[in-house]
């Protein structure tokens, strides 16, 4: 078992692996599914909704690092490192879904607002790019982070509000009129699980290695559910993804050494890779549908390239090369203030 004073390896190595499935789940629907239905759905069921791992990872690195924790100190450094970034990375698709076409998926009376406000509404909805919602909604959790410090530290037994927190969100699920508060109250339960796991390392360890079948049942039960388009809600990707957590948390404490540092790069700039990679996604689409029907693609259905998982596959790895080696220049040239500007 780990101890509190060693640095987290298996949680590192964790994140390389979020960022990549978040990388592929974005990418699924970029290629044609029609002939291959349920490899796509299966693909669909791993990857999809891999931002709960992240919200895992993110709890429990926030309760591990939480000693010397100060708050106007935390809110600078997230300031820097997530919110500048955000800001900076969002002006090509905000450029683009306000000045050039209009974004697929807005409300009806989107448009008719002026630029600033809807410059304003993609920012704080983060739908101006695939991805960026994410940060608005764990912009709520930097927010409320004394409050989990006290519940932490001075109600643990506050933790067993996970249990009802998970029912709602499996019911609930992520979309709703609030945007980010919505999908705050759905990663809620997750966030909480890896801040409990953190503080209550080795009995948390203990018993997913006991409980593992019973957690493997749940997550298998979720998968089905998915794939076989049961009726929802319930939602299966929370009831699939949330005990897959744990699973993957005591497999990668045993197994971490077999990737060695292989991931370590990926997983120490996964944040500048969740910011990014969606443009490397549409630009390949774009790409592609020009290359085929020499015209230029709006936002409207798929691409050309068919759902087979070799495609699939390279174009998921062709993603994440290219936004590797983006931040890995931009590392280079912009050197201490690349965190500041791309996040990594």
């Amino acid at each position: 078992m780990s101890t509190k004073k060693e640095f987290q390896h298996h949680i590192h190595v964790f994140r390389g692996v979020a960022i990549m499935l978040i990388v592929c789940a974005h990418t699924v629907p970029s290629l044609d599914w029609t002939h291959n239905p349920l490899t796509g759905r299966i693909i669909d069921a791993i990857a999809n909704q891999s931002s709960i791992f992240f919200f895992f990872i993110a709890g429990y690195l926030f309760q591990h690092l939480s000693a010397r924790f100060q708050y106007r100190t935390y809110l600078k450094q997230k300031l820097k490192t997530v919110i500048v970034p955000y800001l900076i990375l969002s002006v090509p698709a905000l450029v683009i879904f306000t000045v050039i076409v209009q974004r697929v998926g807005m409300w009806s009376w989107f448009y008719d607002l002026p630029i600033w406000q809807q410059v304003g509404l993609f920012l704080v909805t983060g739908k101006h790019l695939a991805p960026l919602w994410f940060v608005p909604t764990i912009s709520l959790f930097y927010l409320i982070a004394p409050l989990l410090l006290w519940m932490d530290r001075r109600a643990p037994a506050l933790y067993w509000l996970i249990v009802p927190f998970l029912i709602l969100a499996a019911y609930a699920g992520r979309d709703g009129p609030y945007g980010p508060i919505d999908k705050a109250i759905y990663l809620l339960p997750v966030y909480l699980l890896g801040m409990a796991f953190s503080r209550f390392q080795a009995t948390a360890e203990a018993l997913t290695v006991r409980y593992w079948l019973p957690l493997l049942v749940v997550t298998m039960a979720g998968f089905f559910g998915f794939v076989l388009g049961w009726p929802e809600p319930p939602y299966f990707m929370m009831i699939m993804k949330a005990p897959m957590t744990l699973l993957l948390t005591v497999l990668l404490l045993k197994y971490h050494h077999v990737f060695g540092k292989r991931l370590d790069y990926i997983a120490h700039i996964s944040f500048g890779i969740f910011f990014i990679h969606a443009y490397f996604i549409s630009a390949l689409k774009v790409a592609t549908v020009y290359l085929v029907h020499g015209q230029i693609y709006v936002g409207e259905g798929t691409g050309d390239l068919p759902g087979t998982l070799p495609y699939f596959l390279i174009y998921a790895l062709v993603v994440l090369f290219i936004s590797v080696v983006v931040i890995s220049l931009g590392q280079r040239v912009l050197g201490d203030r690349s965190r500041m500007i791309i996040g990594a």
